[in-house]
């Protein structure tokens, strides 16, 4: 505001002496100014206080937007500050929270440690006492057992009755391997290793089957027996194929073995 003042004070000032100038010119010269000439001055005049006052106008808009402006960003700031504080009062809060359901869940847990190791504790001896307990009845029943079965001879001497076991099983009706041996021969392998003999036992041998193995011999005529397993021949009529006619007439070697484990 005071610049433009000074500016309107400063262009009448230099209108008033160029015309006082002037007027000095035409007096020096004995010539009137004419009519035109002071119209046009005045007019220039009018419209340059018509600017300045548009101008005070304009300035004077601009200065209630700056200050409400102001006001706005001073009211966003209040409002800022509020928000900070309310939102550090409740981050504050939900740290106390949290802290509070950590130091539960701490107790929880410990809590429930605890009873898993006293309950895993009582399972322990109560598990060692049916072990015992199963462990002597087990032991009673091996020794009932061992006092059934009485091995009067095999081929590796006598041992000890307790390590006496009877151990029997099937080659399988449909799981049985045979093997062609000669135009009229059929042979098989029995596994016996599951019986854990630890010496060579008695084995008694049967050919079981759906057809015609009635015909055959040597079902119970065994071979090379080892603690593991023996070797079986059997003798049928001249026949073309008669490996395919074992497996389809599902021929099979069932089997009882007495011997010692240990």
């Amino acid at each position: 505001m005071r610049i433009i003042l000074m500016l309107v004070t400063t262009l009448m000032f230099t209108v008033a002496t160029g015309e006082e100038e002037e007027e000095a010119v035409l007096l020096n010269r004995a010539k009137p100014p004419s009519h035109d000439t002071v119209e046009d001055l005045k007019d220039m005049l009018v419209v340059t206080m018509q600017n300045i006052v548009s101008n005070n106008d304009l300035v004077t808009q601009l200065t209630q937007k700056v200050v409400q402006n102001m006001l706005s960003v001073g009211q966003c700031k209040v409002k800022m500050e509020d928000m900070k504080k309310s939102y550090s009062e409740e981050i504050a809060k939900l740290k106390e929270q949290i802290e509070s359901m950590k130091e539960e869940l701490r107790s929880e847990i410990e809590t429930v440690d605890a009873e898993l190791k006293s309950q895993i504790e009582d399972m322990e001896a109560g598990h060692n006492t049916t072990l015992a307990a199963l462990s002597g009845e087990i032991r009673e029943e091996i020794s009932q057992i061992s006092s059934e079965v009485t091995i009067v001879s095999a081929e590796q001497g006598i041992r000890d009755r307790k390590c006496a076991k009877v151990c029997a099983g099937t080659t399988g009706r449909t799981s049985t391997t045979w093997v062609n041996y000669s135009t009229t021969g059929i042979r098989t392998t029995t596994d016996i290793s599951g019986c854990g003999f630890v010496t060579v036992p008695t084995v008694t041998t049967s050919l079981e089957g759906a057809s015609s193995h009635w015909t055959n011999s040597g079902g119970s005529e065994i071979y090379s027996v080892t603690t593991t397993q023996f070797v079986t021949y059997i003798n049928t009529p001249p026949s073309a194929g008669l490996r395919s006619k074992a497996s389809e007439y599902k021929w099979n070697m069932e089997w009882i073995a007495v011997g010692y484990t240990c």
